[in-house]
């Protein structure tokens, strides 16, 4: 953990010099490489900690997600979320990252006012948006058992462009068809995200429309009850369930019966709505995990690592704080060389 120290000089790296220091396909690659390095045991990822309560009358989410790449880098993202879950709305969301470069004890420049400091802050949103997106389209990359050629997202915030935007780097795709509850929102997406991919964008009003004939669905819906059942996906090849957390529960329980289900963090999915919906009933056994011969719990880092047959499935997703420090190390660098 790094630990604020008052006398230590704080320079923010904001959202705005983040999407000028780093591409979409380079954080993509920063997130297959987090996957690896935790597979390989050389990033330590702990399971994050969260707090969930009512404040002002809003739903309030608070994570500390650390991780360790020791020799190299460490790093600790700080998101506080308020929002309406009922609603579907999200209030406010402030998110931080804290990064410190092991190799050189030193974060940014050496001389004048900078001399000394010992950790940088950037925002996350980017961070966030980006390797989340990045994440969900790997996910269905490594469990995928034949080629894309469909892909339905369900959803149409941050968090679904840049997974619309992945699944047009790593995919060679003849559709990538989306849907939401609102016209109004399904127009902006359309405007925004359009225009910068290659595969063709069609947005449709139901989420019957969109996933039919689709070889791959992912989803990002802050939502508290399923949208979307085992019978709906019955012809889908891979399903990628994301930013999982106590408060979502996007998929009924049969879609995680009745096929492999491969998680980023097994202890993160534990206290994950749908997860803690099946225990709550009293069948979490009947959850499809994948696991190795000796029956201990596979992840997306074994998957990276060749470890999980390409099989199809169901991708579920919470978020790793190695994918953060992944990422930030390439914007800290370039920032460094910027100064």
């Amino acid at each position: 953990r790094i630990v604020d120290d008052p006398s230590m000089t704080i320079n923010d790296i904001t959202d705005d010099q983040i999407h000028e220091l780093i591409r979409l396909p380079e954080a993509i690659d920063a997130c297959r490489q987090a996957f690896e390095g935790v597979g390989r045991g050389e990033i330590s990822n702990p399971a994050r900690s969260q707090r969930v309560e009512v404040r002002d009358g809003l739903d309030y989410f608070g994570l500390d997600m650390p991780a360790e790449w020791p020799g190299h880098c460490r790093s600790r993202k700080i998101i506080e979320e308020y929002s309406d879950v009922v609603a579907g709305r999200l209030a406010r969301r402030d998110a931080y990252l804290e990064f410190e470069d092991l190799q050189t004890n030193r974060i940014g420049p050496q001389s004048g006012s900078q001399a000394g400091r010992q950790s940088v802050r950037l925002d996350a949103g980017v961070i966030t948006d980006m390797r989340t997106g990045a994440a969900g389209a790997l996910g269905v990359s490594f469990l995928a058992s034949r080629p894309l050629q469909r892909v339905a997202l369900l959803g149409t915030g941050r968090v679904a462009q840049h997974v619309a935007l992945a699944c047009d780097v790593l995919f060679e795709l003849d559709e990538l068809c989306c849907t939401s509850r609102s016209a109004e929102n399904r127009q902006a997406f359309f405007d925004a995200i359009g225009p910068r991919l290659k595969a063709p964008l069609s947005m449709v009003p139901s989420i019957e429309d969109c996933v039919s004939g689709a070889d791959a669905v992912l989803m990002a819906v802050p939502t508290p009850k399923p949208i979307i059942d085992a019978h709906q996906l019955t012809h889908v090849d891979s399903i990628a369930v994301i930013a999982g957390d106590s408060r979502t529960r996007q998929v009924t329980h049969e879609v995680l019966v009745g096929r492999p289900v491969l998680v980023d963090h097994y202890e993160q999915a534990c206290v994950s709505g749908e997860f803690l919906w099946a225990r709550e009933q009293g069948r979490g056994q009947e959850l499809a995990l994948v696991r190795n011969d000796g029956g201990d719990v596979m992840t997306m880092a074994d998957a990276a690592c060749g470890r999980v047959p390409a099989t199809g499935g169901t991708i579920y997703l919470t978020g790793m704080g190695a994918q953060d420090l992944c990422v930030a190390r390439i914007i800290h660098e370039r920032w460094v060389a910027s100064h």
